[in-house]
C-alpha cells in the first residue's frame, strides 16, 4: 500500500475504529504490542528528552504552557496532545507548527507494512507518529500528553525527565474504575523510578496514593500546595514564589489556567539541570502561549458566545467558573452535546443552573442521545437538525445573549461550522 495524498492518509485513519465514536470497544490495552512496533521502526521514543503530563482535566493546556516557556528559552520543543479539535496534523507541533502532510506521508509510506503487521490503533499510530516525527526532527525535549489513563497508554513507553499529573476526577470510569483511588493507580502508572514528579491540585484520596507510590518508587514528588497562582481577570494572572509576585499577562482567560500555570511553574523548577528556564522564559512564554481552539474560546466577535469541551464534574465547575468571569449562569444559555459514557448524576446536576438548555446529539456511535439526557435535564429542549431552524434561533433568540456551546470536543468543528455559517 502507498499513500500519495494527504487525503488518502485520512481515509486510511478513518478506516480504523477509533475511541471517539466506538469508545474502549476501540482501544486495546496491550503495550507489548505498541513496544514491539516502535523497536521495529528503530525506538523513536529513545531520541530526545520528554515530559510526561497525564491527568483528567488540564493536561493540554500544561503541555502548551510548558512547551511555550521552554520555546522562550530556546529549546526545540515538540508537542503531542489529544484529541485533535479540525485536523489530524494539531496532535503534533515543534515550536508552533504542526507536522506537514508530506511528513505524515513519509511516515506512512516507510511504516505501513510495520503498523499493518502489529495491528495498531488509531492512538497508536497517533503516538507513533509524534515519536518518529520528533526523533527525526532532532527535538530537544517534548511535551507528550497522555491519552487516556497512564499505566496502559501507548504513550507510557517513555522514560521521562518528569512526570506530571495535573489532576484527577471521576472519567472513563467503565476503563479506569470507579473510584477516584482506582483512577489515581491507573494515572499514577506513568511515574517511573527515580523520576521527578510534579502534582497540580488533588483530592486528598489521590495525593495520598501518589505519595505512597513515588516512596515506593523512590521519586521525589513536587506539589503546588506552597505556591499561590491566582486568576485576576481575562488575560491576567498572578504568581506569588517565596513572598515574591509575579504578575502574568497573557493569552489565557479561563480562571483554571491558574493552577496550570503554577504545575508549569513548578516542573520548571524541578526540570534537570541541563535545561535552563530563566524566570524571564517563564513570563514571556506564558504572554504568547496558545491552549489551542475550544478552551472557553469566544466563538465571533459581536457577540457573546463561548465553546469550552467541558465534559466532567472537575471540568463543568471549572466552565461555570469561567462563565462567571463574563455574565450570570442563571441568565445564560447552554447548548450542549455529549458523549453517553459522560453521562453522570453529578455532572449534569451542574448544568441544570443555565436559564436554557438545548440538547444536540452527534453522529457518533458513543454519542448520548436526547433521550438519554432529558431525564437528567428535564428543562433541556432539542437544538434543531435543520439548517434553517437552526439558523433562525441563533439570529432571533441568541443574538446578543450569553451561549455556552459545551460538552464533548468533538462537538467543535459542529459548532465552528454553525457560526461561520451565522456570520
Amino acid at each position: 500500500m502507498s499513500f500519495t495524498s494527504p487525503k488518502s492518509v485520512q481515509e486510511y485513519l478513518e478506516s480504523i475504529p477509533k475511541f471517539q465514536s466506538r469508545g474502549s470497544s476501540a482501544a486495546n490495552f496491550d503495550l507489548s504490542r505498541f513496544r514491539n512496533f516502535c523497536d521495529a521502526i528503530g525506538n523513536p521514543q529513545e531520541g530526545f528528552d520528554t515530559i510526561h503530563v497525564g491527568g483528567t482535566n488540564g493536561k493540554g493546556s500544561t503541555c502548551n504552557i510548558l512547551a511555550s516557556v521552554l520555546q522562550e528559552a530556546g529549546y526545540k520543543v515538540g508537542v503531542y496532545t489529544s484529541p485533535h479539535i479540525i485536523s489530524f496534523n494539531e496532535r503534533f507541533r515543534i515550536n508552533d507548527s504542526m507536522i506537514p502532510d508530506d511528513e505524515l506521508l513519509r511516515f506512512f509510506n516507510t511504516n505501513v507494512d510495520a503498523i499493518e503487521a502489529y495491528k495498531l490503533t488509531y492512538f497508536e499510530i497517533s503516538t507513533a507518529i509524534a515519536f518518529w516525527w520528533f526523533a527525526h526532527s532532532e527535538v530537544d525535549i517534548a511535551c507528550i500528553e497522555v491519552g487516556l489513563g497512564g499505566r496502559l497508554d501507548a504513550t507510557n513507553i517513555i522514560d521521562p525527565e518528569v512526570s506530571v499529573i495535573t489532576s484527577i476526577s471521576l472519567d472513563h470510569t467503565d476503563i479506569l474504575g470507579d473510584s477516584i483511588v482506582e483512577i489515581t493507580q491507573e494515572k499514577a502508572g506513568i511515574i517511573k523510578a527515580g523520576c521527578p514528579v510534579v502534582i497540580g491540585d488533588l483530592p486528598a484520596e489521590a495525593k495520598n496514593e501518589i505519595v505512597k507510590i513515588a516512596e515506593q518508587k523512590e521519586c521525589p514528588l513536587y506539589t503546588i500546595d506552597n505556591l499561590e497562582s491566582e486568576y485576576v481577570k481575562p488575560g491576567q494572572y498572578r504568581v506569588t514564589v517565596d513572598s515574591r509576585i509575579i504578575d502574568i499577562s497573557s493569552n489565557l482567560t479561563a480562571p483554571i489556567q491558574a493552577k496550570n500555570i503554577a504545575i508549569v511553574w513548578q516542573i520548571c523548577s524541578v526540570i534537570p539541570n541541563k535545561y535552563t528556564i530563566a524566570e524571564e522564559d517563564f513570563i514571556s512564554g506564558l504572554r504568547r502561549v496558545n491552549t489551542g481552539p475550544g478552551r472557553f474560546e469566544l466563538l465571533i466577535g459581536g457577540e457573546q458566545w463561548y465553546f469550552d469541551g467541558g465534559h466532567n464534574l472537575e471540568a463543568v465547575k471549572a466552565l461555570k467558573e469561567s462563565v462567571r468571569t463574563v455574565g450570570e449562569i442563571d441568565s445564560a444559555t447552554l447548548v450542549l452535546s455529549l458523549m453517553k459514557d459522560k453521562i453522570r448524576e453529578e455532572v449534569m446536576a451542574e448544568f441544570l443552573e443555565f436559564k436554557n438548555i438545548y440538547y444536540y446529539p452527534l453522529n457518533l456511535e458513543r454519542a448520548a442521545t436526547f433521550d438519554d439526557i432529558k431525564q437528567w435535564l428535564p428543562k433541556a429542549n432539542p437544538f434543531p437538525a435543520s439548517d434553517e431552524d437552526r439558523k433562525k434561533i441563533m439570529q432571533d433568540d441568541f443574538d446578543s445573549e450569553l451561549v455556552i456551546f459545551s460538552g464533548s470536543f468533538y462537538f467543535y468543528e459542529t459548532v465552528r461550522d454553525w457560526v461561520l455559517t451565522f456570520a
